[in-house]
């Protein structure tokens, strides 16, 4: 079936009575937001990536900034993993017992979190509330001259596991180019928030990253940022901001959680990981958000959850290769896989660039989503149970556009197909679907251009009311 807007496939709503599922007992809001006592010191000087500036488009401008994440986070264990080497395992038999070691690790950090999410867990898993904030990073996006008075668009991003907030930046091109040449609608500002374990934040965070993390924390972040720290749109439209962005005076977070904004229409548009953090953002504060654009989310009912699928994502990502002599060899290296090689090649070049440092005393570079953060966030399933059980309660009206993968694969991560449709209707008021031919579960890597197309003709449907049969693109 094809849908109207794009003429891209979609998923029909559901026939028939919907099958029943248990309850988990979700939390039925975020947990609140308070200023931190203190923050972890930032490294002097600030990592190089932090200081970017450039031009992102002819008519835009990229600049990177900080801001406190949500304070408090989950509780988790007060230590980290420490991922050994190959040498730490000497002898005929080291490499058996390096697996034995990663199968171990992995079973304790699931036993862990299944811990920390009890409301008494046992005192072995040695959880505690970290008494320090820490950092988001964010990249800021916005348009050098406004072309509109009065309420503009501004775009908010939340990425994957294991990726960055600069993997969005080739889709976000081609979104700005579209809308640019359409003149139908125009963006003032995009931001994008790396999660507090990777990217930039990751490199600011360091050894205060949490082991464990919670799914719930990165919508906490998305609305930390919208509440308490985005500037209004008469001191941030076509100007500079400081690195660091300012905590804004406390009468104005109540107003918008009440009444949202009063100059700017905000979009949340987040992939897997992001996307689960942007709906429970969006259960907790509709108010702030006009519309959703959930894309290729992993919330699903907790019949679809399978512990070993789980262990062996863990499993993959703490045995990864996660350095390199040089970008060259990590670029050789990793166009072995086929997830990189499906990937748009402006899609990978931002991957190698952003997505690692160089270290300048041996002159290796790392990923800056360390293997440890990335196992750890696959410990999870809670978060992604409570999103789908709270779906119906997102308030109708904040418009929900989800963007999905063609591919059968897409999504296997849920459970199959009849589990994303399923989730993809789940609130079905004010709500529609697209599937990106040719794109898996990573379809913003893999068709960063297509993807862009459905999101500006969804914004031009959804804020000039033009028809989009009439919506130049470039394919």
């Amino acid at each position: 079936m094809y849908g109207p807007l794009s003429g891209k496939p979609h998923y029909q709503l559901p026939s028939g009575p919907r099958k029943g599922y248990r309850t988990v007992n979700p939390r039925r809001r975020l947990a609140p937001l308070l200023q931190p006592p203190k923050l972890v010191p930032l490294p002097h000087p600030l990592p190089d990536s932090i200081n970017r500036k450039c031009a992102f488009t002819s008519t835009h401008t990229l600049s990177v900034h900080l801001f406190p994440a949500a304070f408090p986070r989950a509780w988790c264990p007060d230590d980290s993993v420490v991922i050994p080497a190959m040498g730490d395992f000497p002898g005929k038999d080291g490499k058996e017992n390096r697996k034995k070691w990663m199968l171990q690790t992995a079973e304790r950090m699931v036993w862990e979190k299944k811990e920390a999410e009890k409301m008494f867990p046992a005192p072995a898993a040695g959880l505690r509330v970290a008494q320090e904030g820490i950092w988001s990073a964010v990249s800021r996006i916005r348009r050098n001259k406004r072309k509109i008075h009065g309420k503009g668009i501004t775009i908010v991003t939340l990425h994957p596991i294991g990726f960055h907030k600069e993997i969005w930046e080739p889709a976000l091109k081609n979104l700005i180019e579209f809308t640019e040449a359409s003149g139908v609608v125009h963006i003032d500002e995009i931001w994008a928030i790396d999660a507090v374990n990777h990217g930039d934040s990751a490199l600011i965070n360091g050894s205060h990253i949490p082991k464990l993390p919670d799914r719930s924390d990165y919508g906490r972040d998305l609305a930390n940022l919208l509440i308490h720290h985005l500037p209004n749109g008469s001191d941030a439209f076509g100007r500079d901001l400081p690195t660091i962005l300012a905590r804004l005076p406390e009468s104005v977070g109540p107003v918008r959680v009440r009444k949202g904004f009063s100059d700017r229409h905000i979009i949340a548009m987040g992939h897997s990981l992001g996307g689960d953090g942007s709906v429970v953002c969006g259960i907790s504060y509709p108010r702030l958000f006009s519309a959703i654009i959930p894309v290729e989310t992993t919330l699903f009912p907790p019949t679809a959850d399978r512990g070993d699928r789980r262990q062996a994502m863990i499993l993959s990502a703490l045995s990864r290769r996660s350095s390199w002599p040089s970008r060259e060899e990590a670029r050789k290296a990793l166009l072995k896989a086929p997830l990189f090689q499906a990937f748009d090649p402006s899609v990978f070049d931002a991957y190698i660039t952003y997505g690692m440092y160089e270290d300048p005393s041996t002159g290796f570079v790392h990923l800056k989503c360390p293997p440890a953060c990335e196992g750890s966030e696959y410990t999870e399933n809670r978060t992604m149970s409570e999103g789908w059980e709270l779906l119906p309660t997102l308030d109708e009206r904040v418009e929900l556009r989800w963007i999905l993968g063609g591919r059968d694969d897409a999504s296997s991560l849920v459970g199959g197909r009849h589990i994303s449709q399923g989730v993809a209707w789940r609130r079905p008021k004010n709500a529609s679907n697209v599937m990106i031919p040719g794109a898996g579960h990573l379809c913003v890597q893999e068709k960063p251009t297509e993807f862009a197309e459905d999101v500006a003709l969804f914004l031009a449907h959804k804020f000039s009311g033009t028809r989009t049969d009439h919506f130049p693109a470039k394919l």
